[in-house]
């Protein structure tokens, strides 16, 4: 009986793991959700660049192009990087730039 109990507590607790690992990449899904922010994450996935850079290269706006930054960094996509007296965006992760390069070959292009 014990030993079913430790068994079933333990399926219970992976599948928490599991639930929130699955929570956690619907929330990062959502950062793939918007297509300027999908220019964005494709922008970075060779260099850090700074907002002004990021809105001249997808012909944005400054507003929009931080607007779409705060999103990504809150769902964990980008990192905020300090560069002198000014700010640095880039991804957190090289997979997510992968994820780019996925749906591309999903599409044909």
């Amino acid at each position: 009986m014990s030993r079913f109990r430790r068994t079933r507590r333990y399926n219970v607790i992976m599948k928490t793991l599991e639930q929130e690992k699955v929570e956690l990449a619907a929330e990062i899904f959502k950062g793939f959700g918007n297509p300027i922010r999908i220019r964005i994450i494709d922008a970075l996935k060779d260099r850090n660049l700074r907002v002004m850079e990021l809105a001249e290269l997808l012909g944005y706006s400054q507003p929009i192009i931080s607007q779409q930054l705060k999103i990504l960094k809150s769902v964990g996509i980008v990192r905020k990087i300090k560069e002198d007296q000014s700010y640095q965006y880039g991804l957190v992760n090289d997979h997510f730039s992968d994820i780019i390069k996925c749906m591309r070959g999903c599409l044909g292009t």
